[in-house]
C-alpha cells in the first residue's frame, strides 16, 4: 500500500511540473508572437484596424471607454495578459514561499506580459506594454523573503507632451532604471517612445523571454531587453553592470 501511495504521488509531482513548465513554455511562445507584431507596428500611423487585428491574433479583448457606451473604431481600449499557470493559483503563507522559491530550480517561474492600446479619434493615442517575473528574495527592511518582482515596461504616446512622467516628455526615446521604494518593487527597466515617424520602437520592443523558462538564474535586463539595456548603460555609463548585482 505505501508503494503504491508513493507511486501515485510521484506521478502527481512529474505530471503537475510537466503542466506547469509545457504550459509556461507555451504562454511564453504566445508573448514572444506578440513581441514580433509589436515590432512591426507602425506606431507613427497605426489606428484602430492594425490595433484591433493585432489583439484579435493575441487573444486580447476590448473594452469601453469610460465615457463611451460601446467600443468604437474611433474610440476604444484594448487589453492583453499572457501569463504562466503559477500566478493563477491563489497561494499564500508558507505554500507560497515554498513554491516560489523552489520550482525556479526545475524552470517554473512565475511571469505576466500584460499589454494595452488606446485608439482615440481612430488613432493610435498610447500604448504600455509589461514583462513582470516574480520570485522570492530577501530585502533590506525585512528578515523573510518576500515576492520580489523584475519588470520592464515600454510607454508610447502620440507626442512627448503626453508623458506626465519620466524623461520623455523632452525625449522621443528614453530608457531609465527605476528601483522602487525599499526595493518592492525591485529595479524595474522602463522604456518610453514618442509615436512619431522618424522614432523607431524595435529597440524598446526587443525583448528575449527565453529566460523566464532558465532553470539556472533568474532573469537579467541585459537579456530580457538587451537593446534597451546597452542604450541605458551607454547613456548611465555604467557598461554592462547590472544594476541588481
Amino acid at each position: 500500500m505505501l508503494r503504491w501511495v508513493a507511486r501515485l504521488l510521484f506521478i502527481a509531482i512529474v505530471g503537475s511540473w510537466l503542466f506547469l513548465y509545457i504550459d509556461s513554455v507555451y504562454q511564453r511562445r504566445r508573448a514572444e508572437s506578440l513581441f514580433a507584431d509589436l515590432r512591426s507596428l507602425d506606431f507613427s500611423t497605426a489606428g484602430f484596424t492594425e490595433v484591433r487585428d493585432i489583439m484579435v491574433r493575441n487573444g486580447g479583448t476590448t473594452m469601453k471607454r469610460r465615457d463611451q457606451d460601446t467600443c468604437t473604431p474611433r474610440d476604444c481600449y484594448f487589453v492583453l495578459q499572457i501569463m504562466s499557470q503559477l500566478p493563477r493559483i491563489p497561494l499564500l503563507g508558507r505554500k507560497a514561499i515554498f513554491l516560489y522559491t523552489i520550482l525556479p530550480y526545475i524552470g517554473v517561474r512565475s511571469w505576466v506580459v500584460g499589454a494595452s492600446f488606446e485608439v482615440r479619434d481612430g488613432k493610435l493615442y498610447m500604448s504600455g506594454m509589461g514583462v513582470w517575473e516574480y520570485r522570492m528574495e530577501r530585502v533590506d527592511w525585512s528578515p523573510y523573503r518576500q515576492m520580489v518582482p523584475l519588470t520592464y515596461g515600454v510607454e508610447t504616446q502620440r507626442d512627448a507632451a503626453s508623458f506626465k512622467n519620466g524623461p520623455c516628455s523632452s525625449q522621443e526615446y528614453q530608457v531609465w532604471v527605476s528601483h522602487g521604494v525599499f526595493k518592492f518593487p525591485s529595479e524595474g527597466l522602463d522604456t518610453c517612445v514618442v509615436q512619431s515617424a522618424g522614432t523607431s520602437v524595435k529597440r524598446a520592443f526587443d525583448v528575449h523571454l527565453s529566460c523566464l523558462n532558465n532553470p539556472f538564474r533568474n532573469c537579467r535586463f541585459d537579456e530580457l531587453a538587451p537593446s534597451a539595456w546597452a542604450d541605458y548603460s551607454a547613456m548611465d555609463g555604467t557598461g554592462t553592470r547590472n544594476p541588481q548585482n
